[in-house]
């Protein structure tokens, strides 16, 4: 069985902190490369959108599953 990505989770834990957010953050913002958080990139377009930081904020308060 294939676990799904927990978006958010840098590190693949499949729990989502205050630092991968910040990560994420950072690539949104360009200062930090992409390949830093890939489970960030939920549409895996190459980019880092507030709309999946809000996804991993989410992820980060409720838990992935």
């Amino acid at each position: 069985m294939v676990q799904a990505i927990c978006a958010g989770s840098c590190n693949r834990d499949n729990e989502v902190t205050i630092n991968e957010l910040l990560i994420m953050v950072n690539i949104a913002l360009g200062t930090v490369s992409p390949a830093n958080c890939d489970a960030g990139d939920v549409n895996q377009d190459g980019e880092i959108t507030v709309n999946e930081i809000l996804v991993a904020v989410n992820n980060a308060l409720d838990g992935c599953g």
